[in-house]
């Protein structure tokens, strides 16, 4: 879907990058990373300094125009909506654009505007309208007319947690229906929950590209484990764990994720004893992101 051969340009160096189809790809990294510049060289409003940029096949600064429909570009400070508007004509005049039908334009916008909150707003005048209330619009105004790929650069600025869910759950639906999803976020808990790659941008290149298990296994694989138990204490000499401690009715764990699981672990245990409940926890996004800076 979208092809990033040795690109440089501005803060970037030299990145190489693949975005398949039907993914949502997060793209994580400081202020001043190229979180924005790669959103801008993936639309076309960017020509790489050097290296080449493939979007749907093609060279999206020559085909721009020609992509304008199945591409969708969400950049926060550039509005999709005019502020003179009110929400509806706003819309109105998407749809116009894009030559969408009045029935698939008034269920379109019905569906967009109840997930995502702006059913109520629709009279009201993009100017108007409260930062978080103006976001909500303008993701719905870049869903409108479901693009095959869907570029989003912090669209989570002004958005309550309702907001954040519900984004969530339309950009999975989204995803579900054949649409790709590149987006950047200083949201972690929002990227944990959606992204099914991440991209980690650090000093200008790209550090990191894959799956936040992967990520996982590479920086940070140690996780804790707490099992409640009936009966005997289990043996576990002959499980590979870092270390282990019993509090009452309560193992507390910690294993390498690399060298053995949490059902393996579950399992010998169950050969032992009853098991009442289980708690893991492993590193979120945000640990694993000082972990990398730490280690550069």
């Amino acid at each position: 879907m979208i092809n990033f051969e040795n690109v440089s340009k501005y803060t970037l160096n030299d990145i190489t990058l693949n975005i398949p189809k039907d993914e949502i790809v997060g793209v994580i990294g400081a202020s001043g990373a190229g979180k924005t510049t790669l959103i801008k060289l993936a639309c076309g409003l960017l020509a790489p300094g050097s290296g080449q940029v493939w979007t749907l096949g093609k060279d999206p600064v020559k085909y721009r125009r020609k992509y304008a429909s199945d591409i969708s570009t969400f950049i926060v400070g550039t509005p999709l909506l005019n502020k003179e508007d009110t929400v509806l004509q706003g819309f109105e005049t998407i749809a116009a654009i894009y030559n969408l039908t009045g029935e698939y334009f008034r269920r379109r916008y019905s569906v967009l505007s109840e997930k995502l909150g702006f059913a109520e707003l629709s009279e009201s005048r993009v100017k108007d309208l409260s930062l978080g209330q103006k976001m909500r619009a303008e993701l719905g105004a870049a869903l409108l007319y479901k693009p095959k790929l869907l570029l989003l650069d912090e669209p989570n600025v002004g958005l309550d947690e309702n907001g954040k869910s519900a984004l969530c759950d339309t950009l999975k639906q989204g995803a579900d229906g054949g649409m790709t999803v590149l987006l950047t976020s200083h949201d972690m808990a929002s990227v944990s929950r959606i992204c099914t790659r991440l991209a980690i941008l650090y000093g200008g290149k790209l550090v990191f590209y894959g799956s936040l298990d992967n990520l996982r296994s590479r920086y940070l694989p140690i996780n804790t484990m707490a099992v409640h138990f009936i009966g005997r204490v289990p043996d576990l000499d002959d499980l590979p764990l870092r270390k282990y401690s019993l509090e009452g009715n309560t193992l507390k764990l910690e294993y390498d994720s690399n060298h053995i699981t949490a059902a393996e672990i579950t399992a010998l245990i169950l050969k032992q004893t009853e098991i009442t409940e289980i708690g893991i926890h492993k590193p979120d996004l945000e640990e694993l992101i000082m972990q990398i800076r730490g280690e550069k």
